[in-house]
């Protein structure tokens, strides 16, 4: 295999990686941001409910700063693949 082709091979390979970190780093605020919406709605007193709201916030600035670190990698493949095609 020409060496070019080990690099590409070798540059998905740490892209799919990356990729799969990031995706299991979803599932923990997820579950978090439905617990905590669903335990303020099995309590269903008004203080309950608004701390889960905060707390489910929070959990949605964890998820946003993932995908946006997700979004960045795709961008990167991107670009880099349109060099390759260009150069």
């Amino acid at each position: 295999m020409p060496v070019r082709e080990l690099v590409q091979e070798a540059g998905r390979a740490e892209f799919v990686e990356r990729l799969d970190v990031a995706l299991h780093g979803l599932c923990q605020p997820l579950t978090v941001l439905q617990c905590r919406l669903a335990m303020g709605e099995m309590i269903g007193e008004p203080d309950a409910m608004l701390e889960a709201i905060r707390e489910a916030l929070k959990e949605c600035v964890r998820l946003n700063q993932t995908v946006g670190t997700m979004r960045t990698m795709l961008q990167q493949v991107k670009a880099d693949t349109n060099d390759e095609r260009i150069g």
